[in-house]
């Protein structure tokens, strides 16, 4: 008996599907509890600039709970690896999304460290505060598509995702929902 717990229990450490605990995880440092979805949202750039250029942009929403105080805000990282970019600019499907720049510290919306881990050390990252209406949207998006601007670039890197890999912006805002 005890050998066929410690089976299963070896089973399930090497699941690959993350539990609904794993996306949900006290900051031990400020006390707030952060709502994350199990991974980011991975796009592909839409025409590559060279075969040693980073391909992928990530976006992931995440909440906020202090003391029943709750706060979206939306994560974004892309490739910067010929100097900075611009801020981004997020579409919902084709419509441009007004994005709110966080002009706030992590510690200040109470958190000790990143909601999310750097994809690589060559990539920006930026945070910006959520609506619910611009949540919606992306929950219910045919695509999304994230465009930045390098500073000695004529035009924007554009990425984009489509289809089932979007659903798991609806299964966070199902989670934060309710």
């Amino acid at each position: 008996m005890a050998v066929g717990i410690a089976f299963l229990s070896l089973l399930t450490g090497c699941a690959t599907e993350p539990t609904e605990a794993e996306s949900e995880r006290l900051d031990p440092s400020t006390g707030t509890t952060l709502t994350l979805m199990p991974k980011p949202v991975e796009l592909v750039v839409e025409k590559a600039r060279g075969p040693k250029s980073d391909p992928f942009a990530y976006v992931a929403p995440f909440e906020t709970n202090r003391m029943g105080s709750h706060e979206l805000f939306l994560w974004v990282s892309a490739p910067q690896a010929a100097g900075p970019l611009s801020v981004p600019q997020l579409y919902c499907g084709n419509d441009l999304v007004p994005l709110d720049p966080l002009n706030a510290s992590l510690r200040e919306i109470g958190l000790s460290t990143a909601p999310y881990k750097v994809p690589a050390p060559w990539s920006a990252q930026w945070y910006f505060r959520l609506s619910g209406e611009v949540l919606d949207c992306l929950a219910r998006a045919p695509r999304i598509r994230v465009t930045t601007q390098p500073a000695d670039a004529t035009e924007p890197d554009s990425y984009i995702v489509e289809g089932q890999a979007i659903s798991a912006v609806n299964a966070f805002l199902t989670r934060v929902r309710t």
